[in-house]
């Protein structure tokens, strides 16, 4: 019972009381990680084998009527002279007259049959499992999120272009006008302008004709939506302090004075613009750039003070098998170990995760104004298992610190554009009180085993410290939360960089104050010069 009140506390800790919140679905997010998009993946695969199977139908009820056509015994006949000869055919005259009571009917009814219902039935089932509205919001908020923390602009995504690295994928003109249509119902307005640009410019996608047969024409309205958005633009630079409602009556205001010829001057003019320069422009509204986004740029300062050693210290085991350790900070104490975990045992903790759930980063502010944000997909490992045991026994050599009064982990992987807010693990000021977990103490310490591959993105940040960490798979990742007095640090606000590239999988553990009363010596305090 105890085990289960520390595992049910740390989990609210971990990801805030509201993880259940209304706001999200009981059923999964596809977007919350690349677990889910595979997911999504094959369910599409199940749905276009369902169309195409639905077209094989259709085909084989065309050729039917095709061939019945072709079996009666009949021609074009294309002279008075020819027809009245065929009539007079006693048997081909009956022939007509039969096929008249009971063929044609026959047929009527074989024409309004629906061919390929069981596929028909099966895509129904798989579109009731699509994702669905809020899915596609955090998706296009994962995209959002990568553009503007890497500082990337729409022209260069649209053309697969992420990070001056080329991808043979292009947006399709849909693809564009979903994302401008999403900035612009979020007030980003410069960007939308941009993106409703890029679709005003995109050329003519192949069989077009065909999609906008069976799909729409997406470019309805399209140079009205560009219009628009600049003007938004322009008036939101303007008066800075209008909300969108009272933003949007300006624009209107000024619409209703233009004709649709003055509108379309109005849009040429914008088009003939560089869209360098509107970028330019734009910049006079954009938002100060934080240091957790010059952390995922790279744009740190390099440390010149730190080196790499073998560790044999921290355990008796290690003097046989020693650790490869790197420094990444000394104060507050931050290290990477090296090949901490194998690809066969990475493999064995995907297995062993198949309960993963959408985690959200939950309200930890005391007046519970932080937004609710899908982060990844998780899952605690909590039975014993060999692999739950080596991984203890490791991160212990690691850090000399005793696991066992919670032996638990957590098990997560990323989605594309998702990423955590700045944030401190340790619980001091936190609404949950520390006598909520069950004597555990605060978290003073945290260790990530990074178990994926991530080309871009997805880095580890410490922004008051302004130090960055690649998630280089198979390493693991160390430091102190707080003083040995139990005050918290904060210097080790920390956050994750939006995944643009791989596959972000970690393990974490949150090592507990209390069970390292007789681990860990107490250190005098050391001055902090830092202002929070």
């Amino acid at each position: 019972m105890k085990f289960h009140l520390v595992f049910i506390s740390l989990l609210v800790l971990a990801y805030g009381s509201d993880i259940r919140n209304p706001k999200f679905p009981n059923d999964e997010l596809y977007s919350s990680s690349i677990l889910g998009y595979l997911k999504l993946f094959e369910l599409e695969k199940q749905f276009m084998t369902h169309v195409k199977g639905y077209g094989d139908a259709l085909q084989e009820k065309l050729d039917t009527l095709k061939l019945h056509l072709k079996t009666i015994d009949r021609k074009a006949h294309k002279t008075q002279a020819g027809r009245d000869k065929y009539i007079s055919n006693p048997l081909k005259a009956f022939s007509l007259l039969r096929r008249l009571r009971e063929d044609w009917i026959r047929l009527q009814v074989y024409t309004k049959a629906k061919p390929g219902k069981g596929e028909l039935d099966a895509m129904k089932k798989l579109l009731d499992r699509k994702q669905n509205f809020e899915d596609l919001q955090e998706g296009l908020r994962g995209l959002s999120r990568i553009e503007q923390t890497y500082d990337l602009n729409a022209v260069d995504i649209s053309q697969g272009r992420l990070l001056n690295q080329e991808f043979n994928k292009e947006l399709s003109l849909r693809d564009c006008l979903a994302i401008a249509n999403h900035k612009y119902q979020s007030g980003d307005y410069t960007r939308a302008a941009v993106w409703y640009r890029q679709a005003i410019k995109h050329k003519d996608e192949p069989n077009s004709e065909v999609y906008n047969e069976a799909l729409g024409k997406p470019a309805a309205g399209l140079r009205r939506k560009y219009a628009m958005a600049c003007l938004m633009h322009a008036t939101h630079i303007r008066y800075p302090s209008l909300n969108h409602k009272e933003l949007q009556a300006e624009v209107d205001k000024i619409l209703r004075e233009k004709s649709s010829i003055d509108l379309e001057k109005f849009v040429r003019q914008l088009l003939e613009q560089d869209v360098n320069e509107f970028i330019q422009e734009a910049e006079q509204v954009k938002p100060p750039t934080t240091d957790h986004d010059l952390g995922c740029r790279g744009l740190f300062k390099k440390r010149t003070n730190l080196s790499c050693r073998y560790n044999f210290t921290t355990t008796p085991f290690l003097r046989l098998a020693p650790l490869k350790m790197e420094e990444i900070n000394h104060d507050p104490y931050i290290v990477m170990y090296h090949n901490m975990i194998s690809d066969r045992e990475i493999e064995e903790m995907k297995r062993l995760s198949v309960n993963m759930s959408n985690g959200f980063s939950g309200v930890t502010s005391q007046n519970q104004t932080e937004s609710i944000e899908v982060v990844a997909r998780v899952a605690w490992l909590v039975e014993k298992t060999p692999f739950l045991e080596r991984i203890n026994q490791r991160i212990t050599d690691m850090t000399g610190l005793d696991v066992n009064e919670f032996r638990a982990v957590q098990i997560a992987n990323y989605g594309l554009g998702n990423y955590f807010k700045p944030h401190y693990d340790y619980m001091y000021g936190n609404r949950i009180q520390m006598n909520s977990i069950d004597g555990l103490g605060d978290r003073m310490g945290s260790l990530i085993f990074y178990t994926g591959d991530v080309p871009q993105g997805g880095m580890t940040v410490f922004p008051n410290i302004q130090v960055a960490v690649e998630p280089q798979k198979g390493n693991s990742l160390f430091w102190y939360n707080i003083f040995d007095d139990g005050t918290p640090d904060p210097r080790t606000l920390h956050s994750v960089c939006p995944v643009i590239v791989g596959d972000r999988w970690t393990i974490t553990k949150w090592l507990h104050m209390a069970s390292q009363i007789f681990t860990k010596p107490c250190s005098p305090k050391k001055k902090l010069y830092y202002k929070a």
